[in-house]
Order: structure tokens, then C-alpha cells, then sequence
């Protein structure tokens, strides 16, 4: 992925190479070849799992972008609605792509919506009832790809409206790699 290491990730698969490479030498030492298998398996199994988790780590606190004038509009042609806004890298490093999460939730509060739609049971049922309909959706899409620090980019992303949705409420997570 083009943009995506900065100097910590690199610093972070160093650290890792040095242990790996010690802790296969401190094991060469071992008299069993059975357990030599064991300790390198061990190795390896340990190193892709903490590098897994360092790349998380510093993705979360290099990687900073912020929403900026956020807005919904919807189309009553083709019931959806279409956000649109700006994505603006708050941080030093560059960012390769940001994943937008937007999740509809029809209003629970609202005096139309009866206890049973709010909470769907996920068992077997007795009742046929096929005139349930779901009181959220979401939709996850890539918003921007590539953007150098301090840069701002247009976004626009389109899902459906259901028809029957009143007084929802919107809920956004930004996700930059």
C-alpha cells in the first residue's frame, strides 16, 4: 500500500527482527531438536502477532483525520441520501485510505415505534411476520486515498433512505490506515 509506512512502523518491524533473531539464537542453543521445532514455532507465532498488533498501534496515533462540515441531503427520487463533506489530515504523516462508516437508526423514542421493532429477537419464532423491517442501516465506504499531511479532501457517499425511517439519527466512525 503506497503511503502507508512512516519511520514507526519501520521502527516497529526492527524492533520485532531484533527479538525474533535473538530469541531464534537463544533457542539454537537447545540440546532437543524436538524442542528447537517447538521454540522456533513459538517464534514466529509470537512475532506476527505482535507485529499485527504494533502496526494497529501506531496506525491509531500517526494516522489522524477529522470530519468537517458533515451533511446528509436526501433524494426523494430514488429514496437515498447522499452525505457529503471534507476529510482533513490532522496529522504528520500521510494516510493512505480512510474507511467512512455511516449507520442510520430510525428514532427508538418516538411514539410510532412500538417496543417490539426496537429490539429484534435473533431466535427461532413462532410467527411468521414478514412485514418486520430493520431499524438501522449502514453502509462503510472508502472516502479518500492517499492524502499527504495537512491536506483536505471532498468526499461524497450515496445509500439508501428507507421510506419508512423518521427522525434518525446518524452516527459516523472514521477509520484511517
Amino acid at each position: 500500500m503506497e503511503g502507508y509506512f512512516n519511520i514507526f512502523h519501520l521502527i516497529a518491524l526492527a524492533v520485532l527482527a531484533l527479538l525474533s533473531v535473538l530469541f531464534a539464537l537463544i533457542a539454537r542453543g537447545e540440546k532437543n531438536p524436538k524442542f528447537f521445532k517447538i521454540y522456533i514455532a513459538i517464534n514466529v507465532i509470537a512475532t506476527l502477532t505482535l507485529g499485527y498488533f504494533f502496526m494497529m498501534i501506531v496506525d491509531k496515533y500517526t494516522k489522524k483525520a477529522v470530519l468537517t462540515e458533515f451533511s446528509g441531503h436526501r433524494v426523494l427520487r430514488n429514496e437515498t441520501i447522499v452525505f457529503k463533506g471534507l476529510l482533513r489530515n490532522t496529522g504528520e504523516f500521510s494516510i493512505a485510505n480512510c474507511d467512512l462508516t455511516v449507520k442510520l437508526i430510525n428514532n427508538p423514542v418516538s411514539k410510532e415505534t412500538i417496543a417490539g421493532s426496537i429490539f429484534k429477537p435473533s431466535g427461532l419464532s413462532l410467527s411468521s411476520r414478514s412485514d418486520e423491517r430493520s431499524n438501522v442501516t449502514e453502509i462503510t465506504a472508502s472516502v479518500a486515498k492517499n492524502i499527504a499531511p495537512k491536506q483536505i479532501r471532498n468526499f461524497s457517499l450515496s445509500m439508501p433512505y428507507p421510506s419508512y425511517f423518521a427522525n434518525t439519527q446518524t452516527i459516523t466512525k472514521l477509520e484511517c490506515r
